[in-house]
């Protein structure tokens, strides 16, 4: 059944996406939109995924269910549809979706679009990447890959040829920036822990492996706080390699631009991020390679009543470089576009979106970490343990504040299990098991 909403009395605006930049404009809209006004959010997951702390809930540091955010209570009372968007009509204001589960689509009418998307991994055309590749962008790819360690651990157990153990245990990750360097990080001393447990496999059997194409790591941060980062990952037997990527990938090895040959199973992509492909969905939005672009004010170019935030919005600073596509810029994206559309209800004229970051941080795992706050570099534990209270703080509800220390307490004192979760596989197509010996 379709049900169609045109305009009417009530004024309405619409917020695509649920991550950080929708959700908070969405809470604040709540909070600020005058009488008659009422603000809609769709998204095709109910919960907000908390990014930051993504590869902790993946290693087991904390519980998968406490790095989720109910978005019906984060936008408490507010109109919310489970929905996957399937297009937008921007000519008569309708945003056409399906709500999950359902068979036929609904169309609502909005008086303001709020376009918060957000990114999908940029996956280029590296052969093997579709078939072989692994991506780090939910909850469900990152418990998919412990599972696949897991596997590959128990699997490397029962094999007696060294070379093909090692290949086994090897984990190539493509991309050296916050994200692959955490993931590396992390998972280095999720395998090196996890290990102990298996009498057939020794440390130097285990491998992490970080390419990067330009010339060197966390280009992101400060020269000075990714060379740290270098030196505390090798130290502890990680491989960076610099200058290079990967060129193909096969089930059993990748090859290197540089001819090299790596037999390995498991290689992850972490290098960039790409536009939501519903972008695709919507005719008439101007895109500067792929993105929105936006003035400065959060305002798509050209149409008065559609806004832009988050990953998907092409948005300068006042020395006309774009915004990064970080949690922290987000958030305040989708703060201010909530302001700026009420005072466009006041006939007032939206204002310029200016914000210096507090900083960055990089968990290096291992009870270390690089951070850049307010002008301060500091590195080390003392780093690790700023990472941490620093999200810790940025978590809706302390009730999840309180259960992430407890996990954190726990995993300080106790092993963490080496187990599967069970999540089901992100690409059914791609082998579960390697073809050893065949």
């Amino acid at each position: 059944m379709q049900e169609t909403n045109f305009a009417g009395s009530e004024k309405k605006v619409v917020v695509l996406g649920g991550g950080f930049a929708g959700a908070y404009a969405a809470r604040a809209l709540k909070k600020n939109l005058p009488k008659g006004w009422t603000c809609t959010l769709i998204d095709r997951n109910n919960f907000l995924l908390f990014y930051p702390l993504l590869v902790e809930a993946g290693v087991g540091t904390i519980e998968p269910r406490h790095v989720v955010v109910p978005i019906r209570d984060f936008v408490r009372d507010q109109d919310f549809r489970m929905g996957e968007v399937t297009g937008v009509d921007l000519s008569s204001q309708q945003v056409r979706f399906r709500i999950i589960g359902a068979e036929t689509s609904t169309s609502l009418h909005y008086d303001h679009l709020v376009i918060g998307l957000g990114s999908v991994t940029k996956m280029p055309p590296v052969p093997g990447l579709a078939e072989y590749g692994f991506q780090i962008k939910s909850l469900a790819d990152s418990i998919s890959l412990r599972d696949r360690a897991v596997r590959l651990l128990e699997l490397a157990n029962t094999i007696d040829d060294e070379n093909v153990r090692k290949a086994l245990l090897r984990f190539v990750i493509v991309g050296a920036n916050f994200t692959g360097i955490e993931l590396a990080g992390e998972y280095h001393d999720f395998l090196t822990d996890a290990r102990k447990s298996y009498s057939n496999i020794r440390r130097e059997d285990i491998s992490v492996v970080v390419l990067e194409l330009s010339n060197r790591i966390l280009s992101a941060i400060d020269e000075e706080l990714a060379e740290y980062a270098r030196k505390n990952l090798e130290s502890r037997g990680l491989d960076l390699r610099t200058g290079v990527t990967a060129k193909e990938i096969y089930e059993e090895c990748i090859v290197l631009t540089d001819g090299t040959k790596m037999p390995t199973y498991t290689c992850v992509w972490a290098a960039g991020i790409a536009p939501n492909p519903l972008l695709d969905e919507i005719d008439g939005l101007p895109r500067d390679k792929g993105w929105l672009k936006c003035g400065r004010n959060l305002r798509v170019d050209g149409i008065d009543n559609v806004w832009a935030i988050g990953d998907i919005a092409k948005v300068d600073d006042p020395n006309h470089q774009n915004y990064g596509a970080t949690a922290q810029n987000a958030v305040r994206e989708g703060a201010h576009v909530a302001y700026n559309i009420c005072r466009v209800i006041r006939h007032e004229d939206p204002v310029a979106f200016d914000y210096n970051p507090v900083g960055s941080l990089a968990e290096l795992g291992c009870r270390s970490a690089v951070a850049k706050v307010f002008g301060i570099k500091v590195s080390g534990l003392f780093a690790w343990w700023l990472f941490r209270t620093v999200y810790l703080m940025k978590m809706p509800s302390w009730s999840r504040r309180i259960r992430i220390v407890l996990d954190w307490t726990t995993d300080l004192f106790f092993k963490r299990d080496i187990v599967q979760l069970g999540v089901p596989r992100i690409n059914p197509s791609r082998p579960e098991f390697p073809k050893i010996g065949q």
